[in-house]
């Protein structure tokens, strides 16, 4: 790298630390990438047929073939055009975890990119998990530097974070040098975008394809001698300065020290790895198809009519009370459409209250019209609270028709690192996901080496059960 500069940057500290750092990772940490790697694939699977993908896939599909198999279809594309349908894919039900420091859903993105080039290029699923963890962390120390102001001021970190994390996982599979693995995360920064506006539509889930695409595109680029700038991350005119704001800086001088995910709004030198973010703060994995920001109030509701044997007719109401950024993402009171439905609090605890569970089938356009269902979005009623999700619990109070009140806390919701998913749940979720797409897929032949975690197996050897033997849908 020509002119490296002499003072701190934030670049070269990372990029220095990714092309150094040995790959002897604790089994604690493959095991949640492994765990993370079941997870997105079962979102794919079931998120390939649905008819934004199937689209998106007549589009894409003729853009270029190449080597690298789309999850659920029949043809090969070039990396950059998998990594967006498989990303796409992975995104569309909002069935994929969220990882704190960045505001992002991390595995959406970082999973289908490192599949892609980990295919074409040969690579182990040992590679492959050894560039997740060193994605995700990047990812999460360059969102720490932005949030929460970046994600609460409307930026959607899975396309902006993402596209970062996906160049720096990608760098690091390719096994890129310092120098171009810093010109690989810079040129990222100028494919991150996308706003929260775009929640409820189709280009939603666009923006993990396009993080995990842009990510890709970034690497292989830089791989082949194209070079960026330095002061992407932390210069006047950089990412931080750009996507948090100047207005801010008091504030966010008065977040320091607060717990909130290790959001400093900073850069802090020699912290890079300091702690290890995949085993810190770990992933929230979804056991609900929808935001994640609905899940406390989901695993609060569910809990409170559980323990006092209720029936959706026994509630009178559902009180609420949650983080002012939590209830701000789940915008939309009374949905028309599926992709509105998954952001809506009221149609998610009324199904809760009808069902006791909330499940893939009931995001389909005759599921959401169900009058039972709507009778009951205005027995939910929501207050937001101006506090960190780390200050305080969502809380939920169920008001019975008899007088009675139950009321709980929830901090942290089912799925996260202090209540994972275990093994098992995750491939029970692989074949419920299969079962939901109709995908004929060798599950025991899946099932055999998924469980077994060899790190020496071949990236190929896990994508040719995944690829389709039928016909492509008619979209």
């Amino acid at each position: 790298m020509l002119n490296r500069p002499i003072e701190y940057n934030p670049l070269v500290e990372i990029a220095d630390w990714m092309a150094h750092r040995p790959s002897d990772w604790s089994d604690e940490a493959f095991e949640v990438a492994h765990n993370a790697l079941i997870d997105t694939l079962a979102c794919m699977i079931a998120g390939a047929p649905q008819s934004a993908i199937q689209r998106l896939y007549a589009l894409v599909s003729h853009w270029g073939e190449g080597d690298v198999t789309i999850i659920g279809y029949s043809k090969s594309l070039s990396p950059p055009w998998a990594a967006l349908l498989n990303g796409a894919s992975a995104h569309v039900l909002d069935y994929d975890d969220n990882f704190d420091p960045a505001k992002a859903h991390a595995s959406a993105v970082l999973v289908p990119a490192l599949l892609a080039v980990g295919e074409e290029q040969g690579r182990t699923i040992g590679e492959l998990l050894d560039a997740y963890i060193v994605g995700l962390q990047v990812m999460g120390h360059v969102g720490q530097a932005v949030n929460p102001f970046h994600r609460n001021r409307g930026w959607h970190a899975t396309a902006t974070m993402g596209a970062i994390g996906v160049a720096a996982g990608v760098a690091r599979l390719l096994r890129l040098d310092p120098d171009q693995t810093a010109h690989a995360i810079s040129m990222a920064t100028s494919r991150a975008g996308g706003f929260m506006s775009q929640f409820g539509t189709d280009t939603k889930p666009l923006h993990a394809g396009f993080a995990a695409s842009g990510g890709v595109q970034s690497a292989l680029m830089a791989q082949a001698g194209l070079t960026a700038g330095f002061n992407t991350l932390d210069g006047d005119h950089g990412l931080r300065k750009l996507m948090v704001g100047p207005d801010v800086e008091d504030r966010a001088r008065e977040m320091m020290g607060r717990d909130e995910h290790g959001q400093s709004t900073s850069f802090l030198p020699g912290r890079i790895a300091d702690p290890l973010h995949i085993l810190a703060y770990g992933l929230k994995v979804k056991r609900f198809p929808n935001c994640g920001s609905v899940h406390r109030a989901l695993d609060g509701t569910l809990e409170l009519l559980e323990a006092h044997k209720l029936q959706g007719g026994d509630v009178d109401h559902i009180l609420v009370r949650a983080p002012g950024s939590h209830l701000r993402n789940l915008q939309y009171e009374n949905p028309q459409t599926p992709s509105e439905a998954r952001f809506s609090l009221e149609y998610n605890l009324a199904v809760a209250l009808h069902q006791g569970q909330v499940g893939l089938a009931d995001f389909t356009p005759e599921a959401i019209a169900r009058p039972e269902i709507r009778a009951s979005f205005a027995k939910v009623v929501k207050e937001p609270v101006e506090k960190l999700e780390s200050e305080f619990p969502t809380q939920v109070l169920i008001r019975t028709t008899a007088g009675d009140t139950y009321s709980v806390k929830v901090a942290m919701p089912v799925g996260s690192r202090q209540h994972p998913l275990s093994r098992a749940q995750l491939l029970a979720k692989l074949d419920d996901c299969c079962g939901h797409a109709g995908a004929n897929l060798p599950l025991d032949q899946l099932h055999n080496l998924l469980e077994r975690a060899d790190r020496a197996q071949k990236i190929s050897g896990l994508t040719r059960l995944l690829k389709s033997t039928e016909p492509d849908p008619i979209t």
